[in-house]
């Protein structure tokens, strides 16, 4: 029979389940004494921030499942139900919807920071390319959320967008019927985008630990571009860099909060406060913010396949 593992925690509770189960030292080593590069600027904070606001918006996501209705004809009357009789549903509808959009600019930042910075080359190509699949989750994700309020922006936005999928060669309209569960955008649709966006945000959880997993296997790049050489390079993880977080997450919430309360449509389109209608189409049809870029392009392309 194997040994118990030797535990050195002051508080013998900790030390009682750590020698049984080491998750606290495995914390401790991963998080605690990890050698990080000494000249990080808050531009390394973004990495974090990004994590507190995934965690922010699966609370507060799901305490809206729990009093949303995914059918076509109550989904649009579920979230005025939530705005003005669900105690707090105004709060955690705002932070939800508004959390989306402070999500896409930290993840900005932190892929500016990474492409300025160079943490995209060896040995850290496959931190990078589990960083693309994230995003790319991300998208998913808040493309299926913004269909689920069901205004007029939802109902169209994800008919343009599914129909896109047409220009794929063969199977292209067998995809689209697929997506949409029948002959156009309708309760089907509404029903899968809802049980996609429950589900997806459990998924880039497991994406973003493996994303941690190879960042600590490469370790972090730093200003500098150089490679840390010596433990006289680098700093334990706790608590120079867990207070140079809290910093950052100390004002990142402040912008948020600041948002929430005194600006909490800025982001959304005025026509999504009109109830989807499928025999009036709005005058301009255009996505979030955070898809505008690739919006541009598919505009300034004849062709859907470029």
């Amino acid at each position: 029979m194997a040994g118990l593992h030797k535990s050195d925690f002051a508080n013998p509770v900790i030390n009682w389940i750590d020698t049984r189960l080491p998750i606290f030292t495995m914390m401790k080593k991963e998080y605690g004494v990890f050698p990080t590069p000494k000249n990080f600027n808050y531009f390394w904070n973004f990495g974090a921030l990004a994590m507190i606001n995934l965690v922010i918006m699966i609370a507060t996501g799901i305490f809206l499942a729990m009093n949303y209705t995914p059918h076509a004809s109550m989904a649009f009357d579920s979230v005025e139900r939530i705005m003005r009789d669900v105690n707090y549903g105004w709060l955690l509808r705002y932070v939800h919807a508004n959390g989306a959009s402070m999500f896409f600019i930290v993840v900005y930042i932190h892929i500016c920071r990474g492409l300025y910075y160079g943490s995209y080359k060896a040995p850290r190509e496959l931190l990078w390319m589990i960083g693309v699949v994230i995003l790319l989750t991300m998208m998913a994700i808040a493309f299926m959320g913004y269909v689920l309020p069901w205004g007029q922006m939802s109902y169209w936005g994800a008919t343009v967008i599914t129909n896109l999928f047409s220009a794929i060669p063969i199977v292209g309209e067998s995809v689209v019927s697929w997506l949409w569960g029948g002959f156009s955008v309708d309760n089907p649709t509404l029903n899968r985008f809802f049980s996609l966006h429950f589900l997806l945000p459990f998924v880039l959880v497991g994406v973003v630990f493996l994303h941690i997993a190879a960042l600590h296997v490469t370790g972090s790049n730093n200003p500098l571009g150089i490679d840390v050489k010596t433990p006289q390079d680098t700093l334990p993880f706790h608590p120079y860099y867990t207070m140079k977080d809290s910093v950052g997450i100390c004002v990142y919430l402040l912008v948020f909060a600041t948002l929430v309360f005194f600006a909490p449509n800025l982001f959304m389109a005025a026509e999504n406060y009109i109830p989807a209608n499928p025999l009036v189409t709005p005058a301009e049809i255009v996505p979030e913010w955070y898809f505008l870029p690739f919006y541009a392009i598919l505009r300034a392309v004849p062709s859907k396949l470029g």
